[in-house]
């Protein structure tokens, strides 16, 4: 479609990510929103190119989420559209009793359950502090988009009148009530995966207690987290909890550490000096620094005990379905979300991003392998294990919904494009009025019958009250004269 954002343009992004803490708003995401947004001139002329030529437009289209001018071509162009997300998307699909938006959660939020009314209320608060910076936002997405020719906003519904599938399933997931046209699909995994290479091979033979550390593609780590990681773990192996790391950092990953700084560790009752820059040229017989791992193969290996994690939605969804417990620091968007939802399932101890320590790091790890000898983590592994293996087979019911929605969409439109029914997976709901779906006009003339009732019964009483007088006087008029009829016989005659 054209030319994505530069290097420095990414890795200003990542590092505002890094540093972005949702307890003090979302406008950090908002510069990264108004960034991607302004690729959507691109986006958009390239779709329009590929579906205008006969020869190469598609039947349906299938997006990521941030694909926003896919959501135009299927309103242009009436095309199926089915967009995938690693988790529910904020601002559709409202759900009551989860607090907040999704990707923008305070940490520790799961649903209103057993939360707090203030942490309920703080999640609201996310939001509607930043609604200033988020109406800009508006204001230069609808500028851009009117200089573009598209005057309509972006179409986004509530209840979607497209396909939405989330990378994920119900047990990492909130369970939640869901239109036809969504559904959660995940995890989506290949059912083979890349092998060992030789160096993790190698490595993994020669240790039985390994701790595997992948904090993402794109985390650039500042040095102080670095060294705090490295002590906490240094510290695991000096009392032989574990005996040796993998730690999956790219190149690009490494610029802010300081590789002629020198860690003091015991080993084996012996002071022992770590300089960094051998940690990461692999000079150190139980540590392993690659640029790359295969993940997969090292998650499935009987030596890895537990997985370090940024906790987003494909790694998530890898350690569930390779069965490992996990220490989750959610770096950003679902991140956060899924620790609290590994922590709730019993699958993860957490760390919080600004102001984890090595000792927490520490005793944390520590927590999860010796619970290992009472089976409690493993129970809740084996439990969540067994569920993300049924739950991956829902990448056919996703190819299934598409075949429907395609066969729909060919012959509920007519050849000139005009809708003669509507889509068959969509509710009723989404094409009335909130009056009337939610059943208000119902509830209003019951509530008016119920008035015209009381009101006409009261105001009968209240009449009789004030003429009282003269409706006695009329009874007793009446009463005196039946009496008189009843005496003279003229009622009931006389035998």
């Amino acid at each position: 479609m054209g030319p994505g954002p530069t290097d420095d343009q990414l890795d200003a992004h990542y590092r505002r990510m890094q540093a972005w803490d949702v307890r003090e708003g979302i406008e950090p995401t908002l510069i990264s929103k108004s960034m991607f947004d302004s690729f959507w001139p691109q986006t958009y002329d390239g779709l329009k190119k590929i579906i205008e030529n006969p020869t190469t437009r598609p039947n349906m289209i299938i997006a990521d989420f941030f694909v926003e001018a896919a959501h135009d071509m299927q309103v242009e162009y009436n095309l199926p559209l089915a967009i995938v997300c690693p988790n529910w998307p904020p601002l559709q699909l409202p759900c009551s009793y989860i607090p907040g938006q999704p990707g923008f959660q305070l940490p520790g939020t799961m649903t209103s359950e057993n939360a707090s009314m203030w942490l309920r209320i703080k999640n609201e608060l996310v939001i509607l502090s930043d609604l200033p910076a988020i109406m800009r936002l508006l204001k230069r997405t609808r500028k851009m988009r009117s200089d573009y020719g598209v005057f309509r906003p972006l179409h986004k519904p509530r209840k979607p009148d497209y396909l939405l599938f989330v990378n994920s399933f119900v047990g990492l997931e909130i369970p939640r009530d869901l239109p036809p046209t969504c559904a959660p699909v995940g995890p989506l995994l290949s059912p083979t995966w890349a092998s060992l290479d030789e160096a993790c091979d190698s490595f993994m033979k020669k240790h039985k207690s390994v701790l595997y550390i992948a904090l993402g593609t794109h985390i650039i780590l500042p040095h102080t987290d670095f060294t705090t990681i490295v002590t906490g773990v240094s510290r695991l192996m000096e009392k032989a909890l574990i005996d040796g790391v993998i730690w999956a950092i790219p190149e690009t990953g490494r610029g802010d550490i300081d590789e002629s700084q020198t860690l003091s560790t015991d080993k084996d009752g012996q002071p022992t000096d770590l300089l960094l820059g051998d940690l990461l040229s692999n000079k150190h017989p139980d540590w392993l620094f690659p640029f790359f791992a295969p993940q997969r193969a090292i998650l499935d290996h009987d030596s890895t005990k537990v997985y370090f994690t940024h906790g987003g939605g494909s790694s998530a969804n890898e350690a569930l379905f390779h069965g490992k417990p996990v220490l989750s620091m959610g770096i950003f968007f679902d991140q956060t979300a899924n620790t609290t939802r590994l922590v709730a399932g019993g699958v993860a101890e957490s760390l919080d991003k600004v102001s984890f320590t090595a000792d927490e790091i520490y005793c944390k790890i520590k927590k999860i392998v010796v619970a290992e000898d009472d089976g409690s983590y493993h129970r809740n592994v084996l439990r969540m294990q067994r569920i993300a293996h049924i739950a991956a087979r829902r990448k056919n019911h996703a190819a299934d919904l598409v075949e429907e929605v395609m066969y729909d969409n060919e012959l509920r439109l007519d050849a000139d494009g005009r809708e003669l029914r509507p889509m068959h997976l969509q509710t009723a709901d989404s094409r009335m009025s909130a009056f009337k779906a939610n059943n208000w006009d119902i509830y209003l003339v019951t509530a008016l019958g119920l008035v015209t009732i009381v009101g006409s019964i009261g105001l009968a009483g209240h009449s009789a009250w004030r003429y009282r007088s003269l409706l006695v006087g009329q009874a007793q008029s009446i009463v005196l004269e039946g009496w008189v009829l009843l005496q003279h016989g003229t009622i009931w005659p006389r035998a």
